[in-house]
């Protein structure tokens, strides 16, 4: 994917603070936000506006048909994504979307493929494989540095919050545990790991509406172990990311909690603090993702990433309703 000196972007959703940081990103890399697209007029005119967007409108198709554009980026809310992302890559416009890229397996792995058939490129947004103790953590994992790994466990609790929106009357409620936080959970392990989830053992709460409190096992392909804990329940705690080698160990706090956090590795009985540099998230993935040049790239999540992370979620929805270990499904 060739990325050309001002190369045209859309925004497509305009509810979120964070739509707001990835316009100064793709800024940051010489291209160019041309269009704000959204079902209400006056909310892409706004958008448009505070963030000196040349072109707002409801009409998709006039956005679509512009040659200058090459790239979408995908915000809007869940049930919205699979639309825009079909109709971009109709057009052949690369997209990134932030995660999950649907509600189910079943419309995430038609909207890959049709991305694949059409040559356009599907990145996930995946907020915690932007941070850099993250991508560190799997750099040293990569490179031996605690062994063979054998466990992980995520923690993390605390009243639901939904991203800051630009409108009040946008509050959104979420759409449950299992694709607000199970989902992006499931995507970190595999990122650090490169693991596969092979089955799952589940128990949550029996609040089928809005289910808010669980707690998971996953074998991956290895042999490893990925025991998570999430909740909308608690109080807010410190979040805690710990992978378990047969040599040592690597533990992020507070890293699933919008925060930069701490790193630490034990080794031999002993714990060091492993210096980390933060760095901006909308910016690294606005780069990885225009760098790419329609190669995998190294750490931005895809399509089919996401495909996975539903499975395996839907996996544990079916295991902690009927009490039992659940296959994910290939």
């Amino acid at each position: 994917m060739a990325t050309g000196t001002k190369a045209g972007w859309s925004f497509m959703g305009t509810g979120t603070i964070a739509t707001e940081l990835m316009v100064e990103a793709i800024r940051s890399v010489d291209h160019s936000p041309l269009w704000v697209v959204s079902r209400s007029k006056t909310d892409a005119a706004y958008f448009a506006q505070d963030l000196g967007i040349p072109h707002a409108t409801t009409d998709l198709a006039i956005v679509l048909e512009d040659p200058t554009v090459r790239f979408a980026y995908i915000s809007a809310r869940l049930q919205r994504r699979p639309h825009y992302i079909s109709a971009a890559a109709g057009a052949g416009k690369h997209i990134l979307c932030d995660g999950p890229i649907s509600g189910t397996s079943k419309t995430a792995i038609t909207l890959v493929r049709l991305c694949e058939e059409s040559g356009a490129l599907l990145a996930v947004n995946q907020r915690l494989r932007a941070s850099t103790i993250h991508q560190t953590m799997r750099r040293l994992i990569v490179d031996g540095d605690i062994g063979a790994v054998q466990s992980i466990v995520l923690i993390r609790g605390g009243p639901y919050q939904a991203p800051p929106n630009r409108r009040a009357r946008d509050f959104n409620e979420g759409s449950g545990i299992y694709l607000d936080v199970t989902v992006e959970d499931i995507d970190l392990a595999r990122f650090l790991t490169g693991a596969e989830p092979v089955e799952v053992s589940a128990l949550g709460t029996q609040d089928q509406k809005t289910p808010g409190h669980v707690a998971y096992l996953v074998r991956l392909h290895d042999g490893s172990l990925f025991q998570a804990h999430e909740s909308f329940r608690t109080a807010d705690i410190e979040s805690m990311v710990l992978v378990a080698g047969d040599r040592g160990a690597l533990i992020a706090q507070g890293t699933l909690n919008g925060r930069a956090g701490t790193l630490v590795r034990r080794i031999d009985g002993k714990s060091e603090l492993v210096p980390v540099r933060d760095h901006d998230f909308s910016l690294a993935t606005i780069r990885e993702f225009v760098n790419s040049r329609g190669q995998e790239p190294s750490w931005l999540a895809q399509g089919v990433d996401s495909v996975i992370a539903l499975r395996t979620a839907e996996a544990i929805v079916i295991s902690a309703k009927r009490r039992r270990t659940v296959p994910i499904q290939a």
